[in-house]
């Protein structure tokens, strides 16, 4: 009861927009608390699968969570040790470049001439020895000639006066060298400590964390909340896991080709690719500027910049083309972009950090909008691919008025499901919605007639390409080897052309078992049907319906026909009801129907088994799909 309660409040389309809303403004002013939190989170996912495997190896867990952390810690310290020495040597070596970066663009600005930027600086480095010669006195030379010439006195020759300069030299106490020297780095060494030790207390309590999520959401979604963090923790650590991979072979990559380019500070250009990497989206372009700046900087010539330019761009194609889509796969199970999206939002909510989290966040919203009914737009949004069923798509363009990309897209469908599953998942229900939408006044009679011919057109290109089925071939085929004899099938269209259009998809499946289904349609009145069908003496007839309309008319239709042929076996499909109408199917048996089929690979398995010599009318058990009776022994 009370969870019902729960689903109902948050369906609310007023209470769960003011809900979210509130849980974003609470995100937002709460960032500081938060962010060390949600950043302590993705790090004990990422450490979580090597604790595993040294538990699995029967070490205790708090010496497992102990070791690799102090691992991490220590992998970390080396790696950050190089780095800050080779950013030292190459901060050092810094204004060796100057002459260089000059000499570059000045050939690129203006070559063999002096360039604007030459101009700017020595106009600037003049005006500055210009200002620092100039003497400063009280009273400009002017005024004080204008005031001696006022009192009748001749102006004194002013002497200029040399400027001294004034250095105050101040001797700072330990302990404020100290707090100069530290106090930068004091909140990030505590943010640190304390990320450190929710990691560690995470990884030793993951269990009570997990018993304690459960109860927090209550016993009766026990089975919810364990599906939802399992999937969670496993798209995350995977993504982590193989992102992880991915950036440091990229970090490999770069800095072997920077050895190999001839670029200094290799190992630096390689580290910086492969940490940067880790940020979305600015990451890589900030991995990519610095050593294209620096080999400009510090090479005479184009070469170095260009093969630079050359290597990220080789490798990014590479990885975004080819290998990351084929690795990754389904790991994160969000689009791209979605993922873009999201990373805006994230770093607008908690900056670089927001960035930084972006992803492993966006993935936790996709899969608890794939496991809470309420929050199921988020999967419709962030997902990886559109849930939408296939007849959707295909109808979808014929409102459009898109006949090649319909034609196209079921000639797509057709390379890879059989055609008893396009004619029963696609065609069959486009035509229904059609159907339903023209009764609705939805669809007008252009629109609808535009749906029909377009889907008579991919029944022609499909009858071009025939499909013999291995499966329809050996039911046909009798025991004794000898083919069985064909029996004269005939269609009835017991409303419009929609309905005939299902006896040619129908027609084409049973053709590869040696069947030929004769279409009988634009007959004017039932009675004009029953002297069709006494022409023709078929052994088996198939009346066509569609709903949601025409009901009526196949009752009508089949009531004349049993009056007039007491023997003829009639199946009646009810195309579509994959679920079985029973109401409908008893009213059709009720008028003397044989059978009523719901789907066209249920009414093809019904005429080979006819075929092959099988009982064609046994027995009703029960209603729903194929209900059959015995033919009504009545006189016409």
């Amino acid at each position: 009861m009370a969870s019902s309660k729960n689903a109902s409040s948050l369906s609310d389309p007023y209470k769960l927009p003011m809900l979210i809303f509130a849980i974003i403004a609470f995100m937002y002013f709460s960032a500081e608390v938060l962010k060390p939190l949600a950043l302590s989170v993705l790090l004990s996912f990422a450490l979580a699968p090597a604790v595993k495997f040294l538990e699995r190896r029967r070490f205790n867990r708090v010496f497992a969570v102990v070791l690799v952390g102090t691992l991490t810690l220590v992998s970390l310290g080396g790696i950050g040790y190089v780095v800050g020495q080779q950013l030292t040597s190459l901060a050092d070596k810094l204004p060796d470049y100057q002459d260089n970066i000059e000499a570059k663009l000045s050939g690129v600005l203006h070559p063999g001439q002096q360039s604007s930027l030459d101009k700017v600086t020595s106009l600037a480095n003049r005006v500055t020895a210009k200002m620092e010669g100039a003497p400063t006195t009280s009273a400009a030379p002017a005024t004080v000639a204008a005031t001696a010439a006022a009192e009748g006195a001749e102006p004194e020759a002013q002497t200029p006066q040399a400027i001294q300069k004034v250095q105050v030299v101040s001797s700072p106490s330990f302990q404020e060298r100290l707090r100069e020297a530290i106090g930068p780095y004091l909140e990030f060494l505590g943010v640190g400590s304390f990320v450190l030790i929710l990691v560690l207390f995470m990884l030793i309590g993951r269990d009570d964390l997990g018993d304690r999520i459960i109860q927090l959401f209550g016993h009766r979604q026990v089975t919810l909340t364990t599906r939802t963090s399992e999937e969670i923790s496993r798209r995350i650590t995977r993504y982590l896991g193989t992102f992880a991979l991915m950036n440091i072979g990229f970090g490999l990559v770069i800095g072997l080709g920077m050895a190999v380019i001839g670029v200094p500070y290799a190992v630096l250009w390689g580290c910086l690719a492969a940490l940067l990497r880790f940020i979305p989206y600015v990451g890589p372009a900030v991995a990519f500027v610095l050593p294209l700046v620096f080999s400009f900087a510090h090479f005479p010539g184009w070469m170095q910049p260009i093969l630079v330019v050359a290597l990220f761009g080789v490798v990014e194609t590479a990885l975004n083309s080819f290998l990351e889509p084929i690795i990754y796969g389904k790991t994160t199970g969000v689009s791209a972009l979605g993922l873009l999206v999201a990373a805006m939002f994230w770093t607008w909510l908690w900056g670089t950090l927001g960035l930084l989290l972006s992803t492993p966040l966006t993935v936790c919203l996709a899969v608890l909008g794939k496991y809470v009914p309420s929050l199921s737009f988020f999967a419709t949004l962030l997902g990886e691919e559109a849930e939408l069923e296939p007849d959707v798509r295909f109808y979808q363009r014929l409102v459009a008025l898109d006949q090649e990309g319909a034609i196209a897209f079921i000639e797509e469908e057709a390379k890879r499901v059989p055609r008893a599953e396009i004619f029963d998942s696609i065609l069959v229900p486009t035509l229904s919605r059609a159907e339903r939408d023209a009764a609705r006044d939805e669809l007008d009679e252009k629109e609808l007639a535009f749906v029909w011919r377009v889907v008579g057109e991919v029944l022609d290109s499909l009858e071009d390409t025939p499909e013999f089925s291995l499966a329809a071939a050996s039911a046909a085929a009798p025991a004794d080897g000898k083919p069985a004899e064909p029996i004269t099938v005939l269609g009835l269209a017991a409303e419009d052309t929609a309905d005939a259009l299902v006896l040619r998809m129908l027609a084409q499946l049973v053709a590869p078992a040696g069947f030929t289904l004769e279409l009988e349609a634009d007959v004017e009145s039932p009675l004009e049907v029953v002297e069709r069908v006494a022409d023709r003496s078929p052994r088996l007839v198939v009346i066509s319906h569609l709903p949601p309309v025409g009901l009526s008319q196949a009752r009508y239709l089949v009531r004349r026909l049993r009056a007039r042929f007491a023997d003829l076996p009639l199946l009646v499909g009810r195309w579509g009801e994959l679920g079985g109408s029973a109401t409908a199917a008893e009213r059709l048996v009720g008028v003397g129907a044989t059978a009523v089929l719901f789907s066209l690979a249920e009414a093809r398995d019904k005429i080979i088994a006819m075929g092959k010599g099988a009982t064609a009318t046994p027995p009703a058990e029960g209603m729903g799909v194929g209900l059959s009776r015995e033919p009504a022994r009545t006189t016409a």
